[in-house]
């Protein structure tokens, strides 16, 4: 009587074999370790990157809406420099123009953290918000 398991068994088994060779087979290791560090490295660097951009644009809005809301704010809160330290503004200036008016300009520093040895510090910038303000 012929057994029609038996070849799916030898199929099995030859492929676990082949499997638990391969496994057992240590050739290669070296290379992938050669080739994991600096792809973790290049991996860090285009996020670090990402986030450097994406963090100066967020930057750059925030300010941006902070200068312009003071602006509008001009005829009814008086002075917009105070609206402006009161949301994180570190320096803010007004130039009068003529007819009425004044340009206002706030400048923000900021700071990204580090996450990779490619910038140890962090990334430092500044962040300028310019606008009209409405107003005497």
């Amino acid at each position: 009587m012929f057994d029609e398991a038996a070849p799916d068994m030898l199929l099995r088994k030859s492929i676990r074999e082949s499997w638990q060779r391969r496994l057992r087979d240590e050739s290669g290791t070296v290379e992938s370790a050669l080739v994991l560090v600096p792809l973790l490295v290049l991996v860090l660097s285009i996020l670090q990157i990402a986030a450097g951009v994406l963090g100066r644009q967020v930057a750059s809005n925030r300010v941006q809406s902070t200068v312009v809301q003071s602006g509008l704010r001009t005829a009814t809160i008086g002075n917009p420099f105070e609206f402006m330290k009161a949301n994180g503004i570190d320096a803010a200036t007004g130039l009068s123009l003529t007819g009425g008016g004044q340009l206002l300009i706030g400048e923000e520093q900021s700071h990204l953290a580090a996450i990779t040895p490619l910038l140890p510090r962090g990334d430092n910038f500044a962040s300028v918000g310019v606008t009209l303000g409405e107003g005497p």
